[in-house]
């Protein structure tokens, strides 16, 4: 299926279509090193690099692809969007849908995006998906339900044109706690041992402050906890490399003192136990604690082993943290380009209760009828 891919990246979302069987014809991104990477792992793609405004045509496609960008709204950020340009830049997606008019759509956000304002950001960009066509679902997903080694919550929007007479429902989870209604789920996959073959302490590929008096970590990086248990997800992989979280063969890190009640932050420090061991004694340890590698990242996002994004280190963490995990964008482009996640259109308006699954906003009950 010939697929238009917009806002990027370094291609997460890109090389899970592909994997699906998708064929990315023309991709975009506004920064050289991701495009640079795109160009690496992707030569027969056309890559626009520059700005979205100034792509004036788009190549006739199927499949329209793309996480417009998220900083606007997302928890991490200042959460400013009407003082944010880049919160209207999902219009030059909307822009493509109109001029291509391609059978589907697939776009990724934040989850902050969904609560913002009461919902109303969102509800804007929905209904211009609608306004163009489009029979659209949308559902908060984490990746670590999929069997991504990560907690990473993201909203998935999904559009099909609405001649087919169709709406795609979203798969369900593979990973969890089993319950009565889900008994076969798989455990979640471990972070701890998707990283465990490599180096246990890659000089140069890592966030360090050797200069510096305050130590090797930061006050203000000690003042939550930054490490997960080795046989858990891991936290949310983010694209500043001084935020990274803590390798698990680090030792755990225990609350010191809070204060949160004055306004002062809490402080956490490195106790000295490593509970990864407690399963398995063989298991590495770091006596020095530290970050995460960009590429121990870039397993936890799933991306293929030898995968390394054009640029220097810093910008190798900021692409691989804002990437769609491309395992998570794989299941999600199985299920739709094969037709799995495809039910007919009355089927879905027939339905509450899938409605409900499929849509669980209030600002849903707030819009058109053909919110689902």
């Amino acid at each position: 299926m010939k697929t238009i891919s917009l806002f990027s990246g370094c291609g997460g979302m890109d090389l899970g279509a592909t994997r699906a069987g998708a064929e990315v014809i023309f991709s975009n991104d506004f920064d050289h090193d991701a495009c640079e990477s795109l160009r690496k792992y992707f030569p027969e793609t056309e890559v626009f690099e520059g700005d979205i405004a100034d792509v004036k045509t788009f190549p006739k496609a199927d499949l329209l692809i793309g996480g417009y960008p998220c900083q606007s709204f997302s928890l991490g950020g200042k959460r400013d969007p009407e003082k944010d340009p880049r919160t209207k830049l999902y219009l030059h997606y909307v822009r493509c849908l109109e001029q291509v008019k391609p059978k589907y759509f697939v776009a990724e956000n934040v989850s902050g995006l969904s609560g913002l304002k009461g919902g109303a950001f969102f509800k804007e960009q929905f209904e211009e998906f609608n306004r163009q066509g489009y029979v659209v679902t949308v559902k908060l997903l984490n990746a670590r339900d999929y069997g991504v080694p990560q907690v990473r919550k993201r909203l998935l929007i999904v559009g099909v044109r609405k001649d087919l007479n169709q709406a795609f429902i979203f798969p369900k989870e593979t990973h969890g706690k089993p319950t009565k209604k889900n008994p076969d789920l798989l455990p979640y996959t471990s972070h701890g041992e998707v990283i465990k073959d490599l180096p246990l302490w890659p000089t140069g590929e890592f966030y360090e402050r050797p200069h510096d008096p305050e130590g090797h970590l930061s006050w203000y990086y000690m003042s939550r906890n930054r490490k997960k248990n080795w046989d858990e997800p891991a936290f949310t992989v983010v694209a500043n490399w001084r935020h990274i979280t803590i390798h698990p063969a680090s030792a755990k890190m225990t609350l010191t003192w809070s204060n949160l009640e004055d306004g002062y932050k809490q402080r956490w420090d490195f106790s000295d136990e490593y509970e990864h061991l407690q399963k398995d004694p063989s298991r590495p340890i770091l006596e020095t604690p530290r970050r995460l590698s960009w590429r121990e990242c870039a397993r936890i996002q799933t991306f293929p082993n030898d995968f390394e994004p054009v640029g220097k280190v810093e910008s190798k963490f900021k692409q691989i943290g804002n990437a769609v995990p491309p395992l998570l964008a794989e299941v999600i482009f199985e299920h739709l380009l094969s037709g799995k996640g495809l039910i007919p259109y009355e089927e879905l308006l027939n339905n509450q209760e899938l409605q409900q699954t499929l849509n669980h906003y209030s600002l849903c009950e707030e819009s058109s009828s053909e919110v689902c």
